[in-house]
């Protein structure tokens, strides 16, 4: 056992593991460690013990190994301190989760992300000759606010619009917001930031809006976008325009274009239908939304087996199962001319944003059970989190398991697979 005194004269208890380590190759985790010393320390240094490149690695490498807070990032520290010993400095020895906590409440976000997306781009490089779809949602962590009571104010959950990229695979820009409403300035400030030259642009109805949509064409970029009732009269408009008899002639081919997929899930059979056109000169606000030319819909069919309860004359219930269906319709606009395969691919990628962001970071990372109030600490640690998962997304086809299996299986035997996802060969 090794005793270290911090500045404060406080013993800290390392435990030393007494097995011997095996050489592992750690120069990406190196050069990770590097590109941390860029990042902003506010801190007085003379009267600073731990390193904020220390404190950063650590918790990016602590959470690729399956810990979700500030208690697990130490204890990991702890466990795994001669292994972190043979790459970084550890003055100090091991932080509290205090520490941790407040280290990371000090970090300018906008430079970690930086740092995150250009890091996990280069360590496992993605090529792709399609055109980018970026895609922008809202992600509230549920157990990060309090509610207001007779000695403490209201603090709200954390909201972050996240910025996702198809090529890239990953998140490539956030931004926190205070609530909904604030979702509509951010942005049009998110496409100022972000490059989205030659890219499509999707994000859900609340930000359907002419700014939005303007500040997209002036970019050079286009636009696959929800409407819904938030615009009253131009979805009852579009509405109208797509019905029954003109969705028939558009399946016919006589009009516009129109596709069709289906998909099974467990004893669901959905269907999509995908229907878009260029006749929209008869829409009188034409020229307010910039760069429109189009018109589209998506019609979601699900059949399903549904257990049904059945009253008899006599009073006497039973239950049978039988088929049901039920029919969703979303409308869009759009910068794109007819183009049936970027339209629904535009429309379908917008949902990875759930399923492949928002989903993993409360499914796999537990990001809904974090209560950190400090929202500068939480927004940091949830930065990382999103880098872990798009380095863990890359390399998971070599393993042929979860994201969460692949989480425990690197806890288990951290040096050997930190060696392997760092040093594995994705194209």
């Amino acid at each position: 056992m090794i005793v270290l005194k911090n500045k404060g004269n406080v013993e800290k208890k390392i435990i030393k593991n007494n097995y011997k380590l095996k050489k592992v190759k750690t120069e990406k985790i190196k050069a990770f460690k590097e590109e941390c010393k860029n990042i902003d320390d506010s801190r007085i240094s003379k009267k600073t013990t731990y390193k904020i490149w220390d404190i950063i690695t650590v918790t990016f490498l602590a959470i690729l190994a399956d810990c979700n807070d500030w208690e697990e990032i130490q204890q990991f520290a702890e466990l795994k301190y001669d292994w972190l010993r043979s790459f970084l400095l550890l003055t100090g020895g091991v932080p509290s989760a205090v520490t941790y906590e407040r280290v990371m409440a000090i970090i300018d976000p906008k430079q970690l992300e930086k740092l995150m997306v250009y890091f996990i781009q280069n360590v496992h490089k993605r090529f792709t000759l399609d055109k980018d779809i970026i895609s922008i949602d809202g992600k509230v962590d549920s157990s990060s606010g309090r509610k207001a009571s007779a000695t403490n104010e209201e603090i709200k959950n954390l909201n972050v619009l996240n910025v996702y990229s198809k090529n890239h695979g990953m998140c490539i820009y956030s931004e926190p917001i205070e609530n909904k409403t604030n979702e509509i300035p951010t942005v049009e400030k998110i496409i100022d930031y972000i490059n989205v030259k030659n890219a499509i642009v999707t994000w859900d109805a609340l930000n359907t809006q002419k700014d939005n949509v303007a500040k997209v064409i002036e970019n050079n970029g286009d636009y696959v976008v929800a409407l819904k009732g938030n615009h009253e009269l131009f979805y009852k408009e579009v509405g109208l325009y797509f019905n029954e008899d003109m969705l028939n002639v558009m399946r016919s081919g006589a009009k516009g274009v129109y596709s069709m997929h289906y998909e099974k899930s467990h004893s669901s059979l959905i269907k999509y239908e995908y229907f878009q056109t260029e006749d929209i000169k008869w829409f009188e606000d034409l020229p307010k939304w910039k760069g429109l030319k189009s018109f589209g819909l998506v019609l979601k069919t699900t059949e399903c087996d549904k257990e049904i309860t059945r009253v008899k004359k006599d009073g006497k219930k039973i239950k049978k199962i039988e088929r049901v269906k039920a029919i969703e319709t979303r409308y869009y606009i759009s910068s794109l001319l007819c183009n049936i395969y970027l339209f629904s691919e535009s429309i379908r990628s917008h949902w990875q944003v759930e399923n492949n962001l928002h989903w993993h970071l409360d499914y796999t990372f537990k990001a809904d059970d974090n209560t950190t109030l400090n929202k500068q600490a939480l927004y940091n640690l949830q930065i990382i989190k999103k880098g872990a998962l798009a380095l863990l997304s890359r390399v998971k086809y070599n393993y042929k398991t979860s994201l969460k299996l692949l989480r425990k299986r690197i806890s288990q035997n951290t040096e050997k697979e930190m060696e392997k996802i760092f040093n594995i060969k994705t194209f």
